[in-house]
């Protein structure tokens, strides 16, 4: 059986939020990283401050310009497609630099829809790894997979 790493030695996960985002996806992967351990941050585009296709607001953790991603070699980056929160990603230039300049480093991707808009152009872009759910997967039982993937590796 494989070993939890300890969590010094864990990934960093980033997850990039947008206006316009599913609130349940966001929360569901910050709950179930922190309560397994894992290092999580969530990041918004511009403002700390994002609101929910809800209307809920939430205070990210960090803005896109404050990320440490040079210094990371390996890290996660969770891009949820709720709401309106794939395209907004999607359409933002700085993402797409951001993941091309990370190519060569040991970068995954997290897709909460693999058969979006965004996921198409990381597939067309990009050599990237990336997790996606599997067909009929629920967000659930994909979160759950990714953080326990993450945690014992």
């Amino acid at each position: 059986m494989p070993q939890k790493q300890s969590k010094t030695a864990r990934t960093p996960s980033y997850i990039f939020i947008s206006d316009g985002f599913d609130e349940l996806e966001v929360v569901y992967f910050l709950s179930k990283f922190r309560r397994a351990g894992l290092r999580i941050k969530s990041v918004s585009l511009f403002d700390r401050l994002v609101t929910s296709c809800q209307g809920v607001g939430l205070k990210a953790d960090l803005a896109l310009a404050e990320v440490p991603l040079g210094q990371a070699d390996e890290c996660l980056l969770i891009l949820p497609t709720g709401g309106r929160n794939g395209e907004a990603l999607r359409r933002d230039a700085r993402i797409k630099a951001l993941l091309q300049a990370l190519g060569g480093k040991r970068v995954r991707i997290a897709l909460t829809d693999g058969r979006s808009n965004l996921a198409s152009d990381i597939d067309a872009l990009l050599a990237l790894p990336t997790y996606r759910p599997e067909n009929g997967q629920e967000l659930g039982a994909f979160v759950e997979s990714l953080a326990d993937q993450l945690a014992f590796t």
